[in-house]
């Protein structure tokens, strides 16, 4: 596996984004996001503009598509009666789409599949709502991979910051040195990089329009099925 030749072994455990990096999600959050702007009265937004406001939460991207505007979650942009009617009318409909027409990347389950056949622990680390990546991995039937599952409402903090990482590698019984990161977005390479996690960045998802070189994570390959 060129996995080894570039982390040096096998990882002891490997924590993924989802977003992005394991699903192209857009097509079910723009979808939920144009609904929700329809019921609003406002112009939808369409696939282009949601693939840059993904990756910091459901309640940003809402916030964002109200204000039609990546700084649309600063303080003052958008009417807090708004953002709540609004983000109650999303999840409705998020709730109907999530994983309709969203895709797994290709070569994810052969690389899932592998890892796991190795006895290396796999964990999901997502900004995501816990309800809705739970209905995503179900959904796809990636569920059976993961042992531990983090959403952004599963602890006190969500990445960029360090502990959703390290809080996995310790359940694990991991050190650090043992963890690899997998994601699309400088979060995950900020996250990782705080968390003393070396990090593959992969370069099809969502990044703010932003190559995900320009992050500098350890590693960016096309996709998972070339470290197999």
């Amino acid at each position: 596996m060129k996995l080894l030749e570039l982390f040096g072994r096998l990882p002891a455990v490997i924590m993924y984004d989802l977003d992005g990096t394991l699903v192209d999600s857009v097509p079910d959050l723009a979808w939920s996001i144009d609904q929700m702007l329809s019921q609003l009265e406002m112009p939808t937004a369409g696939e282009d503009k949601v693939r840059l406001w993904v990756g910091n939460g459901v309640p940003v991207m809402v916030k964002r598509a109200l204000a039609d505007d990546m700084d649309g979650d600063l303080p003052g942009r958008v009417d807090e009666a708004l953002f709540e009617k609004g983000y109650a009318l999303f999840c409705d409909a998020y709730r109907a789409s999530c994983g309709k027409y969203s895709d797994v990347y290709p070569g994810v389950v052969e690389f899932l599949t592998a890892m796991q056949a190795q006895g290396v622990k796999q964990a999901v680390v997502t900004n995501k709502s816990g309800n809705f990546t739970a209905q995503l991995l179900e959904g796809k039937g990636l569920t059976q991979f993961f042992s531990q599952v983090i959403g952004g409402d599963t602890l006190p903090e969500k990445k960029p910051h360090p502990l959703p990482l390290l809080h996995v590698v310790e359940q694990c019984g991991a050190s650090v040195e043992e963890a690899l990161m997998v994601g699309d977005s400088k979060n995950d390479v900020i996250a990782a990089k705080a968390a003393g996690i070396r990090v593959i960045g992969l370069p099809y998802g969502y990044n703010h329009g932003q190559p995900i070189k320009t992050a500098e994570p350890d590693w960016v390959v096309s996709d998972l099925s070339v470290l197999m």
